[in-house]
């Protein structure tokens, strides 16, 4: 990759992002001059960061953050089919001036649901019988989308829950989803009530432990908050090294980098 080199995470807020920890250790244990960088992006800074992006040599890939998953897509070149199909992208990567889309929230997540899956609950490597387990996703932004395409395979019916109706409707129509559909989030505890996991894809906390059920799994997907949010975040963290470098993650030191890490108020 050459010396003096950078990868930047555009989104807003990013500051207490534990991003940089995880992936300037990899760097360091893997022999490669490079450094991860923060840079808080609002919408109307998204092009000029972008055209950073391309036009300075030295920065070799990216990672983008809530608010610009789906907004970035207008300003790509080309995207991974999964990225395509999902609607979000999640990293960045170039070639010369020519800037790719990929989306590793799906293999991070599939990664750190099976990691922390501990128990005997509907997952999806053994759903439910009878037409595959039920989950509620809470939000339907980039991650959400995510979330979505990883478990659509397996589930028997996915219910998107938000405050904007009309993204959740997007999102069930973009990604083909039959069983279950766009729910407003007046109608979040009576949606939870029927599902067998729970996922939280929005910077919200959690609903109260009194609306689970003692079956119910959830996962929340923030890194600061939980320990799924963190395992999601070192596996697609992991994902995304190996697109920018073209070798294998050191999973381990990006592992103990996040343990040793202070975890943000």
């Amino acid at each position: 990759m050459g010396a003096v080199n950078y990868i930047l995470l555009f989104g807003n807020p990013v500051s207490r992002s534990l991003s940089p920890v995880m992936q300037n250790a990899a760097f360091a244990a893997s022999g490669i001059d490079c450094r991860y960088e923060l840079r808080e992006v609002d919408a109307g800074g998204l092009p000029g960061a972008i055209a950073e992006l391309r036009g300075d040599e030295r920065i070799v890939g990216a990672n983008v953050t809530i608010p610009h998953k789906e907004a970035v897509i207008a300003f790509l070149d080309d995207l991974d089919p999964q990225a395509a199909r999902i609607g979000a992208v999640n990293t960045i990567s170039r070639q010369g001036a020519r800037l790719t889309g990929w989306n590793t929230d799906v293999v991070g997540f599939l990664r750190a649901l099976a990691e922390v899956d501990t128990s005997n609950s509907p997952s999806p490597s053994g759903g439910r019988q009878g037409g595959g387990y039920r989950v509620a996703i809470i939000g339907a932004g980039g991650a959400a989308r995510a979330v979505a395409a990883a478990l659509q395979p397996a589930a028997g019916e996915i219910w998107i829950i938000a405050r904007n109706l009309e993204q959740a409707r997007r999102l069930c129509t973009d990604l083909g989803i039959d069983r279950g559909g766009p729910v407003d989030l007046t109608r979040l505890r009576e949606t939870m009530a029927r599902v067998d996991l729970v996922v939280n894809a929005t910077p919200a906390d959690l609903p109260p432990a009194a609306w689970l059920k003692p079956d119910q799994r959830t996962f929340d997907l923030r890194s600061r908050r939980s320990v799924e949010g963190r395992a999601m975040l070192l596996h697609q963290g992991a994902a995304s090294f190996e697109i920018w470098t073209g070798r294998p993650a050191p999973i381990d030191v990006m592992r103990a980098a996040l343990d040793r890490a202070p975890v943000p108020a």
